[in-house]
């Protein structure tokens, strides 16, 4: 196992420990946190002063690798590894990294795939630039060829990784509405390893995996249940993250999209989480909702893991079910709860 540094800006400790988890989830061992608090620098992001003390412990404890909490640019990065001589990923990569680890369909290696390219584009731009003017100073505008041949050939591979993409969403939206003529379609939203596939594995009587991991679920998995006398298909979602970057979510535009051709959206929620916490994910997750174009369609929310505790009175919104998917408690007051919004006849 590698060891890791891990470097953050923000005193906001879940953040910590998420961004810690990710590493984790990636196999990396953390073997220390280094943080500061101040405003961000426009070339290390950090100051100079904690980039020399990182520099140090790198050396003297054998890190490969320093993993970054905040969104790094390309020439912050490169920066960076100049100083550390180790590789630099920040959460941007970390996410794609732990995607990669769970990633079975050839639709999800390619949806990573682009999310890379699209991503180290400009990196590969600077990279290259000082290269040629370092290793051959005299090539002149023959440099300049090899970069633009470099990038026009990323460029190709990028429009020919869209152009499947696009074929996949149609396939993706042709199944929905195919299923859609057959039944009403819930899908099951919410933050990531908050327990969706299990829920998932509940209502569907299935052993899908549901590991206690980050992004197990790459590629929806869809059953089909009963509620009652009526057939209703069940989606099983990527999970979602605070601050999921926007090529993310353009990348896996297709696995999100079941979401917004649902009848109803199943949004799990933390309920053993302290109320702040369970209050930011929720806004997170139905802020990710908006940015998907879901925001209209009804939810339901199940407010899961009551086993481990919480003052769950106060977390009790709208169309909400407590339960806990882990010991089988709540199921038949979810699916009841499923069935009355599915077909109206909820006031709230």
């Amino acid at each position: 196992m590698d060891k890791a540094v891990v470097v953050v800006t923000t005193p906001d400790e879940v953040r910590q420990e998420e961004i810690k988890l990710l590493a984790q989830t990636c196999g990396y061992e953390v073997a220390k946190t280094f943080a500061q608090f101040t405003k961000p620098r426009a070339r290390f992001l950090i100051g100079e002063g904690k980039v020399e003390e990182i520099t140090n412990f790198i050396l003297e404890n054998r890190i490969k690798v320093a993993v970054f909490e905040d969104y790094l640019n390309s020439r912050q990065v490169m920066s960076i590894e100049e100083k550390f001589k180790i590789p630099v990923i920040d959460k941007f990569d970390l996410i794609l990294n732990v995607f990669e680890k769970h990633a079975k369909s050839r639709e999800a290696r390619l949806q990573i795939e682009l999310a890379r390219l699209k991503r180290k584009l400009p990196y590969i731009k600077i990279f290259l630039g000082r290269k040629v003017r370092e290793e051959h100073p005299g090539f002149g505008s023959s440099g300049e060829y090899i970069i633009h041949s470099t990038l026009s050939a990323i460029n190709k591979r990028i429009k020919k990784i869209e152009k499947k993409l696009e074929r996949f969403q149609e396939r993706v939206a042709l199944q929905s509405n195919r299923r859609k003529e057959k039944g009403k379609v819930v899908s099951i939203a919410g933050y990531t390893n908050v327990g969706k596939t299990t829920i998932f594995n509940g209502l569907a009587k299935l052993q899908e995996d549901a590991k206690d991991e980050l992004f197990t679920t790459l590629r929806t998995k869809t059953a089909c249940i009963k509620l009652g006398e009526e057939k209703v298909f069940v989606n099983d979602t990527l999970g979602f993250i605070r601050n999921l970057p926007h090529e993310l979510i353009y990348a896996f535009a297709a696995t999100l999209g079941e979401i917004k051709n649902s009848d109803l959206v199943l949004l799990v929620l933390d309920a053993s989480e302290p109320l702040e916490e369970f209050l930011k994910k929720k806004e997170i997750c139905e802020n990710t909702l908006v940015n998907i174009g879901a925001d209209h369609i009804p939810v339901v929310y199940a407010l899961n893991k009551i086993d481990l505790g919480s003052a769950i009175e106060e977390k009790k919104i709208g169309n909400c079910v407590a339960m806990s998917a882990k010991y089988n408690i709540g199921f038949g007051e979810l699916k009841n709860k499923i069935s009355e919004v599915l077909h109206g006849q909820s006031g709230t």
